[in-house]
């Protein structure tokens, strides 16, 4: 007679074998872990979509009076991970006049783990000066060049310090209105890609630019003029379109597909979160905000959004009302 030893809750041994004790408990573990291996994805998956603004912009204005270190706060509780500053610069306002400026900012940033990527050189007559027919873009194109430089270089002598700096953003926005003529998009071409060499021979920190649509191009057209532009040095981001209500949900959703495929993932759409109500401008209502949320991520099929801009985002009702929804769980 074989000897039969009990070796667990589920099995015997018998001679020299094992013998399931129970007919489908092998069934039951292997179904076990499968719910446990879904659930866990699905939860992981949930916690990247709580992740809803990942980056915001800010514009610089001489009458802020910024607590950076509970911005920063803020910012870290709603899971952000960068800050743009719009611009260091601009018109004849240099906030670079003084290290302290730049040095506040990246230094709170790093303590609250937010990346900062610095705005150039903005020229507060950039768009009047687009929309002159007469003027001679590649000379005023020069001149920009060289004030962004400028900029760039008094920027980096600060932020190299910090691991919280994390890039150049180059102010000038590009429509598909102002850029239509083959002629202005070749001196474009030119000036974009000096500056790109330009600065990455001062370092190799990524180069962001943003465009905005209202609809003088198609959609396939406005994004190949893009890329042929940028050349791929340079991580677009694209302004929704709705908050400023230059287009409709419908047609902005298109461009921002279309946008999405052109760039295979290099690009990031902007959440416009302001309206105009009564001629004037102010933050989005949340469930407004939320729409536009769900129809850029969806259009885009990308993790990443940005919003414009922290100045409505800190509406003490629309900043409740985000953390609410989406920062439930902190990870």
């Amino acid at each position: 007679m074989q000897e039969i030893v009990k070796i667990s809750k589920h099995y015997v041994y018998s001679g020299n074998s094992f013998i399931k004790k129970y007919k489908y408990s092998g069934m039951f573990i292997i179904l076990l872990l499968f719910i446990i291996i879904y659930i866990h994805s699905h939860n992981r998956e949930n916690s990247n979509d709580k992740k809803m603004i990942t980056s915001i912009f800010y514009q610089p204005l001489l009458k802020d009076t910024m607590n950076w270190e509970e911005n920063f706060k803020k910012l870290q509780q709603a899971h952000i991970e960068t800050i743009i500053l719009q611009w260091s610069k601009f018109g004849v306002v240099d906030f670079m006049k003084k290290d302290i400026w730049l040095n506040n900012i990246l230094s709170y940033a790093q303590k609250y783990k937010i990346n900062v990527v610095v705005g150039l050189y903005g020229d507060d007559k950039y768009f009047k000066t687009l929309e002159n027919k007469n003027t001679n873009l590649q000379i005023y194109l020069t001149n920009l060049y060289i004030q962004n430089i400028r900029q760039a270089k008094k920027i980096y002598t600060v932020a190299q310090k910090y691991d919280s700096f994390h890039g150049y953003y180059i102010y000038d926005e590009i429509d598909d209105n102002n850029f239509i003529e083959k002629k202005r998009q070749k001196h474009l071409k030119e000036y974009l890609q000096r500056m790109a060499d330009s600065i990455k021979e001062l370092s190799p920190h990524p180069l962001y630019i943003s465009g905005y649509f209202s609809q003088h191009m198609s959609p396939s057209n406005y994004a190949h003029m893009f890329s042929e532009i940028t050349q791929r040095k340079y991580t677009l981001l694209l302004q929704s379109g709705i908050g400023a209500k230059l287009v409709d949900t419908n047609t902005s959703s298109l461009y921002i597909k279309t946008f999405s495929k052109e760039f295979n993932g290099n690009f990031i759409p902007i959440v416009e979160g302001f309206t105009f109500k009564n001629s004037k401008i102010q933050a989005i209502d949340f469930l407004d905000l939320q729409k536009q949320i769900k129809l850029l991520k969806k259009s885009a099929n990308t993790s990443k959004l940005s919003l414009f801009s922290l100045r409505y985002f800190l509406d003490k009702n629309l900043f409740s009302a985000y953390l609410s929804e989406y920062c439930k769980l902190k990870e």
